[in-house]
């Protein structure tokens, strides 16, 4: 029988903003450089670590001025050194590439950020894995 378990929003500490994130996405890719050698066979000549890239969508609620972190969001796209705390794991050196904000008529809107970094991730304390 499976189990269904409630989600529960999470905070995620983006710059400034804290956002309640509901679904969250996060990618690297490195890019490999491959020559053939003189009998064919291929060989690794160069790697390139690439982007680590992150998109976060979640509810945001300011109950005098709903609209205030997306102005906020607005004014963040495109700005570095922005540090992002998930969960366990804190970035540096993020800039934020883009955002999209929904207003639905609700007490909260529906905030995506996406953000890029070259930095490694640390680990907040208290991970043991």
């Amino acid at each position: 029988m499976t189990e269904i378990s409630e989600k529960r929003a999470f905070p995620v500490k983006i710059g400034t903003v804290e956002l309640y994130c509901e679904k969250m996405t996060m990618t690297a890719e490195t890019i490999l450089n491959v020559n053939p050698t003189i009998n064919g066979t291929a060989v690794m000549t160069n790697k390139c670590r690439r982007l680590t890239k992150f998109s976060f969508t979640g509810r945001v609620y300011n109950k005098e001025k709903p609209m205030f972190l997306a102005g906020l969001a607005n004014n963040l796209n495109g700005t570095e050194n922005v540090e992002i705390i998930y969960k366990d794991l804190r970035f540096g050196r993020c800039t934020i590439t883009g955002y999209s904000a929904i207003d639905s008529g609700e007490d909260y809107i529906e905030l995506t950020i996406n953000a890029a970094t070259s930095s490694i991730a640390y680990f907040l304390e208290g991970v043991t894995e």
